[in-house]
């Protein structure tokens, strides 16, 4: 009897014991799931910073939309309505060429300074300056073409602070399982933004008249009446978001998770550091300028090429154009919501690729078509692609630069974006291309030029997915 009592307490020990080791097994691989399919499937866990994260781009939002307004407005001004593209396109060149030195001293600064502050900084210049020249458009009934240069450089260097500042920001504030959703809401807000922009500028800069009208061949009616706006009226409306985005943020309170460590050298210092942690990861500065090349095509034909080929080749107006930038945000906005999705099975340098010649095949097909709906669909697939290339390479920046070093990165890969960018506009703005229905031949080059860029990628296919091993 003891001894049957002795082996049932021998038998009940080591099912005890099994059960807690099938306990402990089963917790590290409820652990491991969590962490594969990110913190939004663990219920119980809040992000951080989500209401920081909120106001960032509620502020963001605001602003955004009034200066996606003055960045349609401003380059039709100068090309069509003033019938000035040679201007445009050397003030354009001029002002890429400038971002060369700019940017370095920009991505020093982010990883240096507080990033809120900057943000505020940004806001507060945008308000003084866009208020003060819609101010004398009223007084003087109307604004010089110089006050459109000044605010159209303004926006352009606003944006090569604010859009690397806010990566940077948004890497500092969030954990990193959320990078992948962070990067896609960053580009939806900010492709409803535009999105929100075009329409408004397609209304504003035409004006809308109470009546019927065509919409692909359906004819709709107008219930009411909105007159053209002049250009200083369009300045007070954007100025005005620069000073609700000011309060917004000020309002902001977040606790830093990425570490920080501050560079307290001087910017040459601090620029050959960023330098210096590129070349030792070849593959991250290979990934970084390679995947540029659609990004770089995409502002060449949004602020210049478009205006004068929808006036040259399509023979449209202000409207066509500025509903063709809603139709471009909309396609970038279905990137933002669904690409991690769509293309889930594919690795990164994959999906830029697939998506980089999409967007080639569509600059090929710009050269022959002249369909409006059809130009329409064209622009949405290359919102599309553009958004997706970009979501995907932050994600990518972001799993593989340090927050303390990633402005400085950041504006080592734009100095390449700015190069090629004035490459090909300096390329565009000459005689030639401007004459005639001769606007569709950039399209032609953008398409090779993207193709050319996809080879490294290609080439180096393997070890770009695992950029920190010795290659």
């Amino acid at each position: 009897m003891r001894f049957h009592l002795t082996q049932q307490r021998h038998w009940i020990s080591i099912y005890l014991s099994e059960c807690q080791d099938v306990l402990a097994r089963t917790k590290q691989v409820h652990k491991s799931t969590l962490a594969n399919l990110g913190p939004a499937s663990n219920l119980g866990y809040v992000m951080k910073n989500r209401g920081a994260i909120i106001y960032l781009f509620l502020a963001n939002s605001i602003s955004g939309i009034a200066q996606g307004i003055s960045m349609i407005a401003i380059p039709w001004y100068l090309t069509s309505s003033l019938n000035m593209p040679t201007f445009f396109g050397t003030l354009y060149a001029s002002l890429t060429f400038l971002a060369l030195f700019w940017g370095l001293w920009v991505g020093s600064m982010i990883d240096k300074y507080n990033r809120k502050n900057i943000f505020l900084g940004i806001s507060a210049v945008g308000a003084v300056v866009v208020l003060s020249t819609a101010f004398t458009g009223f007084y003087n009934g109307g604004l010089h073409y110089g006050f459109a240069a000044l605010i159209f450089g303004l926006t352009f260097f606003i944006y090569s602070v604010h859009y690397p500042n806010l990566y940077a920001f948004a890497q500092e504030i969030s954990e990193p399982a959320y990078y992948g959703r962070i990067t896609s809401y960053i580009e939806i807000q900010g492709q409803f933004t535009n999105m929100m922009g075009g329409a408004c500028a397609a209304i504003l800069l035409s004006g809308i008249t109470a009546g019927p009208f065509d919409l692909f061949g359906y004819v709709l009616e107008q219930p009411f009446t909105v007159e053209k706006w002049e250009l200083h009226e369009i300045f007070l409306l954007d100025g005005s978001t620069y000073v609700l985005a000011f309060l917004l943020i000020s309002l902001m309170k977040y606790e830093r998770i990425a570490d920080l460590e501050k560079d307290t050298g001087t910017i040459l210092q601090r620029v050959k550091f960023g330098f210096n942690y590129l070349w030792s990861n070849k593959m991250i500065l290979l990934f970084g300028i390679s995947t540029f090349a659609v990004f770089v095509t995409v502002l060449v034909v949004g602020f210049y090429l478009i205006p004068i080929y929808v006036t040259k080749h399509l023979e449209r107006g202000a409207g066509v154009y500025a509903i063709a930038d809603v139709f471009f945000a909309f396609g970038a906005l279905l990137a933002g919501i669904g690409i991690r999705q769509v293309f889930r099975k594919l690795t990164s340098v994959q999906t830029i690729l697939t998506l980089a010649t999409l967007t080639a095949s569509v600059y090929f097909f710009y050269m022959y078509n002249s369909n409006i709906p059809l130009f329409y669909l064209a622009m949405m697939l290359v919102g599309m692609s553009n958004a997706g290339i970009r979501i995907t390479r932050m994600t990518y920046i972001f799993k593989h630069i340090p927050n303390n070093v990633i402005g400085r990165a950041g504006s080592l890969f734009g100095m390449t974006n700015v190069f090629l960018r004035m490459s090909l506009i300096g390329l565009f703005t000459l005689p030639f291309f401007i004459e005639g229905d001769n606007i569709i031949y950039p399209f032609m080059i953008m398409g090779f030029f993207i193709l050319l860029s996809n080879v490294p990628l290609v080439m180096y296919y393997r070890a770009l997915e695992n950029p920190q091993a010795k290659h």
